[in-house]
């Protein structure tokens, strides 16, 4: 009779990732592409030039919610808090007000992220000429931060409630919804035009959620033609890929007057100021070439020939949720009572070995092998194990897959894998054969019986009785030991409700 093996395709489950978490360990990278303004939803918008929070000074909002669940520092957060001075934060607790420093910051938010932490303001400021009565300003230094509909002031000449109507960047006008009370030149003005935004693109498990800062500036009484613009992106994780983080800039324009340099915290922050990934250009003066910082205090300096180009990107990449073994085959086969594991994995990083672990069903885990990895390839790889000799029962697998830094993980087999009952009797071969001393004797029981499994010499005398007693049906195995007796063939013999089947082994000692 041929015999029968049994194959199965199943699911697996990932779990029990281990890996201690600090921001130390995200690595860094930055690239030079495009940067895309978003249009989505409004977290906040400067609606006045001279008061709190209608300016986006020193304030925080939120929290709000995440489109997907975001890994940062192998935590899962659902929410995150966004604060006016280029930053945001997670955990339950928002960051106080007037943070300028959010990376070396000593307060008890769970981490942050970013982008120019520094006093910043929500307002643009510029120069330009008034004339008596008329609504129109001229001469006007810069448009980067002028928006149409934004609350526009100055210490003298524009009067209170005054909104921008209309402007011409070419001629170097804007037109007011209030004519200017006295003529000046080079005046000062204020635009309330900075906002917050944030959107979410892509579909999942591809989504990137954006938070924008747009029309900020260094915060100053009176403040001229600075003009920051920059995104901080959360990119949806998953169990091949990580939760990575972009900071890409936009215009970051810095005026000389009247402060020529700014110096803010870029990076990221873990759980306590300790734990820090932060960067610099104090050394090389120069986004493009920037520096791990040393310290949780370094900065990062801006001014009129020290900025990021348009586009700049800053990325940091975190171990958490990227698994360093992306499986995408785990099944087994059953032939008798030995059942093989299959799994296939399409990529690996770092990758050291596999434990292959047992339980019986409900029971503890138990170690049964170890299969070498094949450390970092892209290429995919096949694996085998399997696992002999089991009695009637059910039982699961799953594997531990652990790196050379000896973080690791489970793979689960999602299926119960069933070793039933033999069709028939059965006695095999017993393994070791030649043996010395001990050897394996096993046989199949197709139902309930009363058996006797007995030692004979070639004589026909019997000289050990194995087994005289009533089994129910299944597998068994028996280990017989032959260091009472003399080097030679011997038979044994299986003897069972009629049944009678006999095989010889030698004993060579």
């Amino acid at each position: 009779m041929k015999k029968s093996i049994l194959f199965f395709t199943v699911l697996f489950l990932c779990s029990g990732i281990n890996i201690f978490a600090q921001v130390v360990t995200y690595n860094f990278r930055d690239s030079i592409g495009t940067y895309n303004e978003i249009n989505g939803d409004t977290i906040a918008i400067a609606t006045h030039t001279s008061q709190d929070p209608g300016n986006l000074n020193d304030v925080t909002y939120g929290p709000f919610a995440l489109p997907f669940i975001y890994t940062f520092n192998c935590i899962d957060y659902t929410s995150y808090f966004v604060n006016s001075n280029g930053f945001i934060t997670f955990g339950p607790t928002a960051p106080a007000l007037a943070n300028y420093g959010p990376v070396s910051s000593s307060e008890v938010y769970e981490g942050a992220i970013s982008a120019f932490g520094l006093d910043l303001i929500g307002v643009f400021g510029t120069t330009a000429n008034t004339s008596a009565s008329s609504p129109v300003l001229t001469n006007v230094a810069n448009f980067k931060g002028v928006v149409v509909g934004a609350h526009i002031t100055a210490a003298t000449a524009i009067p209170a409630d005054t909104y921008i109507l209309a402007f011409n960047a070419t001629a170097g006008t804007i037109t007011m919804s209030k004519a200017a009370a006295i003529p000046t030149t080079n005046l000062v003005i204020q635009i309330a035009s900075g906002n917050i935004m944030s959107k979410t693109e892509g579909i999942s498990p591809n989504r990137v959620h954006t938070i924008q800062f747009k029309n900020f500036r260094q915060y100053i009484i009176i403040g001229t033609n600075d003009n920051f613009n920059f995104q901080i992106k959360l990119y949806e994780p998953t169990l091949t890929r990580s939760g990575a983080i972009h900071i890409v800039y936009g215009n970051m324009d810095k005026n000389t007057i009247p402060v020529p340099t700014s110096i803010g915290q870029v990076g990221l922050r873990g759980l306590d100021n300790t734990d820090y990934n932060n960067r610099t250009n104090s050394s090389t003066l120069n986004w493009n070439t920037s520096m791990p910082g040393t310290s949780n205090a370094a900065t990062s300096e801006l001014n009129s020939t020290v900025f990021p180009v348009s586009g700049l990107t800053y990325i940091w990449d975190g171990i958490c949720g990227l698994l360093p073994v992306e499986m995408s085959l785990f099944n087994f086969s059953v032939n008798r009572r030995d059942v093989t594991l299959n799994w296939t994995t399409a990529s690996e990083t770092n990758n050291s070995h596999f434990d292959v672990e047992r339980s019986e069903v409900n029971g503890q885990w138990l170690m049964i092998g170890t299969v070498k990895g094949n450390g970092t390839t892209v290429s995919s790889m096949d694996y085998s194990f399997k696992d002999r000799d089991l009695n009637t029962g059910r039982y699961n697998y799953r594997l531990k897959q652990t790196d050379f830094n000896g973080n690791f993980k489970y793979y689960n087999l999602n299926s119960e894998v069933y070793i039933g009952i033999p069709g028939k009797f059965d006695l095999l071969q017993n393994y070791p054969n030649p043996f010395n001393p001990s050897t394996i004797i096993s046989y199949d029981l197709p139902y309930d019986v009363k058996l006797s499994l007995k030692i004979y010499d070639m004589s026909g005398k019997s000289v050990s009785t194995i087994v005289n007693e009533f089994q129910t049906a299944g597998y068994y195995s028996i280990n017989f030991n032959g260091s009472n007796l003399a080097s030679g063939m011997y038979i044994y013999n299986l003897k069972a409700n009629g049944i009678n089947l006999s095989k010889k082994m030698l004993l060579l000692k």
